[in-house]
């Protein structure tokens, strides 16, 4: 009995140390995640999420004003105490500028100002007229009635439109701009695109009956 159960134990002792061998000499399975390299403990940060750097903007491009003889942003005044903030501008260009209507959002009733670089240092004081006021789809004629009165076309140009600021109505970027004179000295802008019309009437402000207050910034 005791070289059976000797036997025995020695069998038992040579399994044992095969087993143990084989578990010592596993490969580790790469598809298992191991405890102690991924797992994130309590106390280590997070790490930030990469930010994708925010895309540049096309700078649009600054309007020389140092010909005019105001700019975005003056206000200006006239004999009388009206006075027009100069929030939006439509600027009228061939080469270069060559024009601009100044838009001045007023709470009773918007204001235009029509200026040409110098030497002209004249300025158009305008109020907008409704559609139904000048019904003008297309070319300016030479020749306009409105409000009772014949205005005569003093000048036309087919222009390109730069739309800057605020308040400024949207007309697209090729327009012509057409001047008219009328017997009593007023003045009637009338802007034409691929729709109706846009039209502004007022009175001619020579240098010496206005003033500018600059705005303080330089463009």
């Amino acid at each position: 009995m005791s070289l059976l159960l000797t036997g025995a134990l020695v069998a038992t002792g040579v399994l044992l140390g095969r087993f143990a061998a084989r578990a010592a000499g596993k490969k580790p399975n790469p598809n298992e995640p191991s405890p102690d390299t991924n797992e994130k403990t309590s106390d280590e940060p997070e790490r930030p999420k990469k930010q994708q750097a925010p895309k540049k903007m096309d700078k649009v491009p600054a309007i020389d004003w140092s010909s005019f003889p105001c700019k975005l942003g003056d206000v200006v005044l006239r004999a009388g105490g009206d006075e027009a903030w100069l929030a939006g501008a439509l600027v009228f260009s061939e080469d270069l500028p060559v024009a601009a209507l100044f838009i001045a959002p007023d709470a009773g009733g918007d204001r235009a100002l029509f200026v040409r670089p110098s030497p002209n240092a004249s300025m158009v004081w305008l109020a907008p007229l409704a559609h139904d006021e000048v019904k003008l789809t297309g070319e300016p004629p030479s020749v306009l009635e409105q409000g009772g009165e014949r205005f005569e076309r003093a000048r036309r140009l087919p222009l390109r439109c730069k739309r800057v600021g605020s308040g400024a109505p949207d007309l697209g970027d090729s327009v012509i701009v057409a001047e008219y004179t009328g017997a009593s000295g007023e003045t009637l802008l009338v802007i034409a695109t691929s729709g109706p019309a846009r039209a502004w009437r007022g009175q001619k402000l020579e240098e010496g009956t206005y003033d500018v207050l600059p705005n303080g910034e330089s463009d």
